[in-house]
């Protein structure tokens, strides 16, 4: 445990939004609404020395941190001992007075708190990926946010897309105003698939909805998508003959564990623990059987209601399975690794940060 420095926290899998790449809008019917608390945050950091340096990032696959009341609280468990927390949120959620608290906080313990406003858009065009938000809650968030913090203590977050780009310059001029830095975000999902939004509007007194198709185009694509590409291709490869060992090992070499090289781990909604939020994201859709294939583990081998993050990682998955499993012919490998984190995590989001 003491090898940790981050751990990624997704205290809920609510959202207030149905953003329509997400992993929750897509598998409606897998989604268990469920959250953990400030209870389980100090059974599991039950000491300074267990929080003290160390990074806590709230964000996860299924929810938005802001969703879960106790969120503030947690933050300001974390910081009073010492730690550094980002959290990642659409801004949507929760009153004015509950983000001046976290900014005053922020003000409290300088340099430890960090909050990624991910808004995608302005006015005009935020709602069309993050659905269901609405633009002037979220201005007043920020805005009662900003009044506390000190300055660059939040980054807005704006992902790229076709519909949204005439608003760039106006949401950074804006993001000035509230003192925060300004990033732009690529994801490489957005570059590999089109999203159909489903608007609602009211119009006659009644409820109408559209659709909108969501483009990623020129520019605005993952620089690396043709390096995915070719282990998406690879991956094929190995899944249908046989590959021989040299090139096996130049791809397993190449990736970048955010477990095994970067000192990270993942906690669920459901309190189980995860090397990244990729493999949770497989375990909640149940991709390339992963259910299946670590079933033969007991029961709750790593849910953190029944052990400790020591427990859990002292698990012959965690000691020495999971990096053996990187070989394709291992009978627990899972593709997801080599699709997101070879070739130097070419997968990963491409942020670019734009001095105001």
């Amino acid at each position: 445990m003491k090898y940790i420095r981050k751990i990624e926290l997704e205290i809920t899998s609510k959202c207030n939004a149905a953003c329509p790449g997400c992993a929750r809008t897509l598998n409606a019917d897998k989604l268990t609404l469920q959250s953990f608390s400030l209870a389980d945050i100090k059974r599991l950091f039950p000491t300074k020395n267990d929080i003290v340096n160390r990074e806590f990032k709230f964000c996860g696959v299924l929810g938005d941190p802001a969703v879960n009341n106790e969120c503030v609280d947690m933050v300001s468990y974390l910081t009073s001992n010492g730690a550094y927390c980002e959290l990642s949120t659409n801004g949507g959620y929760q009153t004015a007075d509950w983000w001046h608290r976290l900014g005053t906080i922020a003000s409290e313990y300088p340099g430890k708190v960090h909050i990624h406003f991910c808004v995608d858009g302005h006015k005009e065009t935020n709602h069309i990926y993050r659905v269901n938000t609405k633009f002037d809650i979220i201005e007043r968030n920020m805005t009662a946010y900003a009044d506390a913090a000190p300055p660059s203590s939040a980054t807005w977050i704006y992902i790229m897309f076709d519909h949204n780009e005439h608003e760039l310059d106006v949401a950074k001029d804006h993001a000035k105003k509230l003192n925060f830095d300004f990033a732009t975000r690529t994801g490489m999902r957005n570059s590999y698939h089109d999203w159909i939004a489903v608007l609602k509007k009211k119009q006659d007194k009644k409820i109408v909805e559209k659709t909108q198709t969501i483009t990623t185009t020129g520019a605005k694509e993952h620089s690396k998508v043709e390096v995915v590409r070719e282990l998406d291709r690879f991956i094929e490869e190995y899944q249908t003959s046989s590959v021989d060992e040299e090139k096996i090992k130049a791809i397993t070499d190449s990736i970048v564990c955010k477990y095994v090289h970067e000192s990270e781990i993942f906690i669920a909604s459901d309190l189980t623990m995860w090397p990244c939020c990729f493999l949770w994201d497989s375990a909640f859709k149940n991709k390339e059987n992963i259910l299946e294939k670590l079933g033969q583990f007991d029961p709750e081998w790593n849910s953190l209601k029944k052990h400790s993050i020591q427990e859990v990682m002292d698990h012959p998955w965690y000691e020495k399975l999971l990096e053996a499993s990187w070989n394709p012919y291992h009978n627990l490998h899972l593709a997801r690794c080599i699709k997101t984190c070879a070739k130097n995590k070419a997968y990963h989001n491409e942020i670019n940060y734009i001095v105001n």
